[in-house]
């Protein structure tokens, strides 16, 4: 067995990362096994949906391969800000085992050495305060292997066409979402104006940060791309399979498919974290369009990133969204 000793502080939880072998062939699951343990003398507490509790479904591993960064593949989750019941307790001295097959989420489709690393960070991560405090994080050493590559997962992505496509949705909720995609679009292309007037005033500083010609010129690009991506000749599919507690989920490189979660169906049409904001969101993930990650979650976590780490709001999906949405309205 191949283990990395944990990384933490004996004030919280640690966390070590192990594979039962070194070499895994096309056909090998690529397993890893995360335990997470309690040396300290108090009952912690751990943001479950980082620590893979409903399977990989957040980018919890940073992985390269022979050096270069490997994409992540699984789906990236726009969720509620957390709450008591999002955490996994550990008592002192208790642990708490997780193994997951690493390909679910990770491009695993080429040959060559890998190089694993546990690596999470949130506000929240070690339970809900202030979400404009500085992140908590929790970090694995490495772990390193071979692999031979194999097919890579995924899940299908919008049809041809420019029809929307419907899975599981009701008449209802088809209607619903056909409101919110016309919403999402009209969004998307004032945000657009705003941006090729070249104004940086107040909506834009809220949510990006001091602005740059170079992180200027990105969210503006961000945006064409977004706006151009609800254009009606764009094949959306909207999957209302899921029963999660969540507002709705990708998978950044299976363009235009987007699942809708339970949350989404409580959404207001419109203003702060709506069904058009929220479609707003999961648009911007994909990598073919603005290629975002959930950095932070929430109105007032988007605008102390802003302020802490503009590069950083400018990849933000949240931060886009409520660029979008401009609720409550910016003077400029």
């Amino acid at each position: 067995m191949v283990t990395a000793a944990g990384a933490g502080s004996q004030r919280g939880p640690t966390v070590d990362l192990s594979v039962a072998q070194a070499n895994f062939g096309s056909s090998d699951a690529v397993l890893v096994k995360l335990t997470y343990s309690n040396p300290t003398k108090h009952t912690v507490h751990v943001l479950a949906w980082l620590t893979a509790a409903e399977a990989l479904d957040a980018p919890i591993f940073k992985v390269t391969r022979d050096g270069q960064p490997v994409a992540y593949t699984g789906p990236i989750v726009k969720r509620p800000r957390a709450g008591a019941g999002d955490y996994v307790s550990l008592k002192a001295g208790e642990q708490l085992t997780r193994v997951v097959d690493l390909g679910d989420a990770y491009d695993l489709s080429q040959s060559g050495d890998y190089e694993i690393v546990y690596d999470v960070s949130s506000a929240d991560l070690f339970g809900v305060k202030n979400s404009a405090a500085a992140p908590d994080s929790l970090v694995s050493a490495s772990v390193r292997i071979n692999v031979t590559g194999r097919a890579a997962n995924g899940k299908p992505g919008g049809g041809g066409g420019g029809t929307p496509g419907f899975t599981a949705c009701s008449a209802g909720q088809q209607a619903q979402l056909t409101e919110a995609r016309a919403n999402a679009s009209n969004y998307a292309g004032i945000a657009t104006g705003y941006l090729n007037a070249g104004i940086a005033g107040a909506r834009y500083t809220t949510w990006f940060g001091a602005s740059t010609t170079t992180r200027f010129n990105e969210v503006k690009g961000n945006f064409a791309k977004i706006a151009a991506a609800f254009s009606p000749t764009t094949a959306i599919t909207f999957d209302c399979s899921s029963k999660r507690n969540v507002y709705a989920y990708v998978y950044p490189n299976q363009p235009y498919k987007i699942y809708l979660g339970r949350v989404f169906w409580t959404a207001p049409a419109l203003g702060t974290d709506s069904k058009a904001g929220t479609l707003i969101h999961e648009m911007s993930h994909f990598d073919v369009v603005a290629g975002t990650d959930d950095v932070v979650y929430g109105q007032t976590g988007a605008m102390a990133l802003a302020i802490s780490d503009p590069d950083a709001a400018i990849t933000n999906a949240d931060s886009h969204e409520y660029f979008a949405e401009n609720n409550p309205a910016a003077a400029s």
